[in-house]
């Protein structure tokens, strides 16, 4: 009876990893300039226009908000890894006036966001507009980015700082 259900387990187990990635790969083809061989964790999601987001080969997200506005977008390169509950946000609320108005409508500003290739952030990151990160550019947890890095750096720190450089 143990190996019926061992068994049983199994296959519901390789079932559910095929629907994720089906579900994936149905999630990317709606996004043009996102490279099919990107890696999308289920709890991602791509809020703005579909080409909006640019994300080149063999990067993967595990879970992550990316927003963007109708003038904005988000840009990351190859080979990036992108941690757990990763908010990157090309477009925020005006400080003046954060509210909607009579008609619903809200005041935005936007501004692109550029992540280089060979990228790598940490869990709880948050990266806001305007933020350039250069090439091999890692991102300690927990950090906050509001302003842009060269390449070859170690981030991490509320705000954001260099804390050591890398060999190219």
């Amino acid at each position: 009876m143990g190996q019926i259900l061992n068994y049983i387990s199994y296959k519901i187990v390789n079932l559910f990893i095929l629907m994720q990635k089906r579900s994936m790969i149905h999630k990317i083809k709606k996004y043009p300039n996102i490279d099919k061989s990107v890696i999308l964790g289920l709890n991602v999601e791509l809020i703005g226009p579909e080409l909006a987001f640019i994300i080149g080969k063999r990067t993967y997200i595990n879970d992550a908000i990316l927003s963007t506005g109708i003038e904005s977008t988000i840009t990351i390169g190859k080979n990036c890894a992108i941690g757990y509950r990763v908010s990157i946000k090309a477009v925020t609320h005006n400080i003046k006036n954060p509210c909607p108005d009579e008609n619903g409508n809200v005041a935005s500003f936007e501004k692109d966001i550029v992540i280089g290739d060979y990228c790598w952030i940490g869990d709880n990151v948050f990266i806001r507009e305007g933020v350039t990160l250069g090439k091999n550019v890692v991102v300690g947890a927990n950090t906050v980015v509001t302003k842009s890095f060269p390449n070859n750096v170690i981030i991490a720190g509320v705000p954001a700082k260099i804390i050591s450089g890398m060999n190219a």
